[in-house]
């Protein structure tokens, strides 16, 4: 008669020859009786560790609602948006007052003239005692119809709004939920007076002064389509900002840098960048220039050698060629910041192909 007896498992702690009774569900490894206790007082250990985590960024949470500033960045640009749409609307209702004025003077003046002509006549017409009825007809006629034109100059002239011609974008305010993962674009290397903050989601000229300043992405481009969404502000619309590629190769640390020669893409005059070559072949349109707040959908198509751009406001899209002979791929995203508080935030970066 044959007896079966269960296998007999060592304790998998080092240097334990001591057979393992008990089985920990979490990592499938067997412990003797002491060792079981060691490895549940580490793993109390590790969630001592991260309940103190916890309570750290909760501190952190706590501390940031307290902070008075810790939304100024965001208000001001709210701010400088009403007070450019107030000047943009005060401007336009001046130009208006001005063609106004401009055009009832011109229709005053122009009746003057008629008056002071049937005046002549009139006068002329007594001093030679040449009229007859007809003529006493004509005159009264022409006093009507300059006394119907003084009376009316007003009210044929209208102010009508320009649906096709939007004088003030409207703002929105979104928040973009970031999965931080390595695939999602962020701002790297930087030159001149601009910062990286949030996690590499935000640039900004930080000042004191205008300057150049350019902000490179971490990405390399090499192969493939990607679509990069941002935001740009722009402290006054007088100055340039501009969205570019540029070549791994090409450093923006070198004194020797120079954006339109080094860079394809556009600037915010509707401007336009592709390594020095002639501007011909592109149409210059108006589409960002004025403006001071834009969302962009910038589409890097490695594989056909250009890049597009589609303007969420006013929903243009603009297609520019690349030569890899002057600019080599891998590409980069550029970023060129001229004005104090101009900045620019990645909301979202996809992989299509």
């Amino acid at each position: 008669m044959t007896t079966s007896s269960s296998p007999k498992f060592r304790c998998t702690s080092d240097d334990c020859k001591t057979v393992g009774t008990l089985k920990c569900e979490g990592c499938s490894q067997i412990f003797c009786r002491k060792h079981v206790n060691e490895h549940r007082d580490l793993l109390s250990h590790q969630l001592d560790e991260i309940v103190l985590e916890h309570d750290i960024l909760h501190q952190m949470i706590l501390e940031d609602k307290n902070k008075e500033n810790n939304n100024q960045f965001l208000l001001k640009e709210i701010d400088k948006w009403e007070q450019e749409s107030i000047k943009k609307i005060q401007q336009t209702a001046n130009e208006a007052r001005q063609q106004i004025e401009k055009l009832i003077g011109s229709q005053q003046e122009m009746i003057s003239k008629e008056l002071h002509h049937l005046a002549e006549k009139l006068r002329k017409a007594r001093i030679d005692d040449d009229f007859v009825e007809t003529d006493l007809r004509k005159w009264t006629n022409m006093l009507e119809k300059l006394k119907h034109d003084v009376t009316n100059v007003s009210s044929l002239t209208t102010v009508s709004e320009d649906p096709t011609k939007l004088l003030v974008a409207k703002i929105f305010v979104s928040l973009t939920m970031q999965q931080h993962l390595d695939e999602d674009e962020r701002f790297g290397i930087s030159f001149g007076n601009v910062c990286i903050a949030e996690n590499g989601y935000l640039t900004y000229h930080h000042g004191p002064n205008r300057d150049n300043g350019f902000v490179c992405g971490m990405k390399e481009y090499s192969s493939g389509k990607y679509k990069i969404r941002f935001l740009m502000n722009k402290k006054d619309s007088e100055y340039i900002m501009s969205f570019n590629i540029i070549s791994k190769y090409t450093s923006i640390l070198n004194k020797e840098f120079h954006i339109v020669k080094s860079s394809y893409g556009w600037c915010s005059d509707d401007g336009i960048c592709c390594c020095g070559s002639g501007l011909s072949s592109y149409e210059l349109r108006h589409d960002m220039d004025d403006e001071t707040i834009f969302e962009i959908e910038l589409l890097i198509d490695c594989d056909n050698q250009k890049i597009i751009y589609l303007n969420e406001r006013t929903k243009n899209t603009r297609e520019m060629n690349v030569d890899i002979r002057k600019c080599p791929l891998p590409w980069q995203l550029l970023f060129y910041l001229y004005d104090v508080e101009d900045s620019v935030r990645l909301l979202s970066s996809t992989r299509l192909l």
